[in-house]
């Protein structure tokens, strides 16, 4: 019997039947391996959690997020000076708690004989509740004050005691890393705004930094392998060069920064010489801190700042003039110098202990504080 032309074979049915029984079961692996695949790599984020790059579009053009000026009541009120020194001693604030045991350190190595009570230092208030404040105890733990003095059950009472020596042993061990941490944010965080309105508003930055000789500026470090070695490259070198070089950073500073911090190790004399130059600016600055206006301070307003390698000599000659009179007056201010000098073992005139210090150690520091003539 002749097979018809438009009927498929028995043969061929069976193949496309058993082709598409496969073709589904293979379908069925790849959804089931689809769903445990995204099963194990689910990240399981919320969705308030879950976008990217959110602020992408304005970040990239080189916008930060800034609040409008005066936004609340409060700051309506406040001048730009207030904001200033509030930020200056909450700032202060930080330090001291990231460094509690200052006064104390200081007092043992300046002022050993000044008699301090010792319920005065910070350890002490905070380990005595006898003398802790409201705002401590509440910081501490909420009731806890209550519970120590208003409660009238004896156990309560003990039971908060040693509930405020737990806490307050672990404040006084936790609080300095606190503060330090948080004084690296603020400052890093101020640097990044300090570079954003070098990017918005490059003609007022310039003009601020042109009066300032040192400028924050967010470095980093990065550990790499040199020859299998491990090295540190300092990152955003670079950059740092072109943002100060942009700000004309310090070329119209008329009163320079003394280096106070002790990070930098500073010759005695050079730090001596910082002070002297700062003090003579401050004085020329102002004849209000003259009762009369001396030979001396009219050769003192007379001389162009900044100091440069031009006019050294002149700067020299009222410096000198002014050193000379402190050391009649009260040759002890030059004691933190004198101890300095290596002396031999006969005791030098105290005209030789003067050239010295004077005109030797603290020339030759003062005049290296000069510009160069550009």
């Amino acid at each position: 019997m002749p097979v018809s032309l438009n009927r498929p074979a028995r043969g061929s049915k069976l193949r496309e039947t058993r082709s598409k029984s496969k073709t589904s079961k293979l379908s069925a692996t790849k959804v089931e391996n689809h769903r445990k695949r995204k099963k194990r790599t689910e990240t399981g984020i919320p969705k308030w959690m879950a976008r990217f790059l959110v602020g992408a579009r304005w970040g990239i053009d080189g916008y930060m997020h800034y609040k409008p000026p005066r936004w609340t009541e409060e700051y309506e009120q406040m001048e730009v000076s207030d904001l200033c020194w509030r930020a200056k001693e909450d700032l202060e604030e930080l330090f001291s708690r990231a460094y509690p045991t200052y006064a104390e350190e200081w007092e043992q190595k300046f002022a050993p004989h000044r008699q301090t009570a010792r319920n005065a230092t910070y350890r002490v208030r905070v380990s005595s509740y006898g003398r802790i404040g409201p705002s401590i105890s509440s910081s501490l733990s909420p009731g806890l004050r209550e519970r120590l003095f208003s409660s009238d059950d004896e156990a309560v009472r003990e039971q908060a005691s040693k509930e405020y020596h737990e806490i307050a042993g672990r404040l006084l061990k936790e609080e300095p890393r606190h503060a330090a941490r948080a004084l690296a944010f603020l400052i890093q965080w101020g640097a990044e705004y300090l570079e954003n309105l070098y990017v918005r508003q490059p003609v007022l930055m310039k003009e601020v930094a042109k009066t300032r000789d040192l400028w924050p500026v967010n470095l980093g470090l990065r550990a790499k392998l040199v020859k299998d070695k491990r090295t540190f490259e300092v990152r955003r070198l670079a950059f740092a060069r072109k943002y100060l070089t942009t700000l004309e950073l310090n070329s119209a500073c008329v009163f320079p920064s003394k280096h106070e911090s002790g990070a930098q190790k500073l010759s005695k004399f050079k730090f001596a010489a910082e002070g002297l130059y700062e003090h003579l600016l401050l004085l020329k600055s102002n004849r209000m801190y003259f009762r009369r206006v001396t030979p001396w301070a009219k050769r003192l307003f007379a001389l162009s700042v900044p100091m440069t390698k031009h006019n050294t000599a002149e700067w020299w000659s009222v410096a000198k003039d002014y050193l000379d009179e402190r050391w009649e007056k009260s040759r002890k201010e030059f004691d933190p110098l004198i101890g300095k000098l290596q002396l031999s073992g006969k005791t030098p005139y105290e005209s030789s202990i003067k050239t010295r210090i004077i005109d030797n150690e603290l020339k030759q520091a003062f005049e290296g504080l000069a510009m160069h003539n550009l």
